[in-house]
């Protein structure tokens, strides 16, 4: 329960970027790459990634390129690449022909770095509260959450309801969830707080407390009844922060 306890303190790319791409109806497939440079290589690893978001400038892709950098925990300096979230189906048509996107990616970055994981998570648009920014935050919180073997299904039940009574209570904080479909461990969820600053990090005295507000929208019993199934779930929390670099991506049109 600590990231409730810490979010409901906090006025979730993963990551707001669904909004990058116009959709009519948007993927929630969100294809991320963990990249750690190798130890004393990070300048050429960023200039790398300037080269690469270069080149897919010349080849006008209509597909953004989105970095961004791990300011702590365990993956600090390791960057995490990715696209907006698609459809399973668009990853058989990519905007630009793999093999050239991948002989570019030896090419310019590839020597940099040290290792990579590919995961892919699910966006949970109906768990969620995104911003409105057609960007991505400059900063994001980030908790991941391994449930116990046969629990994801009682975490995920809680997270609606306490959707539902964030949505019936009006309470402002903005977050996003996503669950790991392939990759890693099973029964892995991501929450993801959006920050425009540091300061968006400091305690929010005047918001109400997590649990105070679902017990306003369903009652005391029902309130703990929800923490209960949460704490019963999971079994470890880690947290990070992320930082977005533009500076790394590719936006279309910039």
């Amino acid at each position: 329960m600590k990231a409730f306890r810490v979010s409901s303190a906090l006025a979730f790319a993963l990551l707001s970027v669904a909004s990058l791409v116009a959709q009519s109806n948007p993927g929630t497939i969100l294809q991320l790459e963990f990249q750690t440079p190798k130890n004393g290589m990070i300048p050429q690893y960023e200039d790398g990634r300037k080269q690469k978001a270069a080149w897919h400038k010349q080849q006008n892709d209509k597909t953004p390129l989105l970095v961004w950098e791990i300011l702590s925990g365990d993956n600090t300096s390791t960057y995490i690449v990715g696209e907006p979230p698609q459809h399973w189906a668009d990853f058989d048509k990519p905007s630009i022909p793999e093999d050239q996107d991948i002989a570019e990616y030896n090419k310019t970055v590839g020597n940099y770095v040290a290792s990579m994981k590919a995961r892919f998570y699910q966006l949970m648009p109906k768990l969620s509260n995104p911003t409105n920014s057609q960007l991505p935050s400059k900063y994001a919180e980030v908790f991941i959450f391994e449930t116990r073997y046969g629990k994801s299904a009682d975490f995920g039940s809680a997270l609606a309801r306490i959707h539902d009574a964030g949505v019936q209570t009006k309470w402002p904080p903005n977050y996003e969830w996503y669950h790991l479909v392939n990759g890693g461990p099973a029964g892995e969820w991501v929450l993801v707080i959006p920050h425009d600053n540091w300061a968006g990090l400091e305690d929010q005295p005047d918001l109400k407390p997590f649990r105070d507000m679902i017990k306003d929208a369903f009652g005391q019993a029902e309130a703990d009844s929800i923490v209960e199934r949460i704490d019963s779930s999971v079994m470890s929390e880690t947290s990070q922060i992320i930082q977005f670099r533009p500076d790394l991506s590719y936006l279309p049109g910039k």
